[in-house]
């Protein structure tokens, strides 16, 4: 027979009594775990990056080195809180990268476009021009 002054020697409390406020079960697929703002911030600025390509070339990439450095410290976080939103810190890590990429090609493409047209203008610019007099032998004016 159990002694009544004894605590009983189960790890769960007694029936009816709660857990400290704010206490949250990590491992409890019901228990209620909010988004990490990071992965929230992680996912717009990626979804940003990609979208800004042809307004803000060149500056998207930074929004995308951003989104890149947000889901990092969201990947981190959530793994030590158990917080929601490693999905979206997935998605802002794949948009930032996608989104820098995307950005360093086209400034890339840009600068050889110009640089091409530049050497196109220095080589046959007199030709395009400058007018040149030239005597049609032919021709009855002098």
């Amino acid at each position: 027979m159990m002694d009544p002054n004894q605590p009983p020697h189960h790890s769960q409390p007694p029936y009816g009594s709660q857990p400290p406020y704010g206490y949250q079960n990590p491992y409890d697929p019901y228990a209620y775990r909010p988004n990490n703002g990071k992965a929230i911030a992680a996912l717009v600025l990626g979804v940003a990056s990609i979208a800004s390509l042809f307004f803000l070339p060149g500056f998207g990439a930074i929004i995308g080195i951003l989104a890149i450095i947000f889901a990092i410290l969201a990947f981190k976080e959530i793994q030590q809180t158990h917080m929601n939103g490693k999905n979206m810190a997935v998605g802002g890590l794949v948009c930032g990268i996608i989104g820098v990429l995307l950005h360093v090609l086209f400034v890339i493409f840009i600068v050889v476009i110009i640089g091409v047209s530049l050497q196109d203008y220095s080589n046959n610019g007199a030709d395009y021009w400058e007018p040149t007099l030239q005597q049609d032998s032919n021709s009855d004016f002098y």
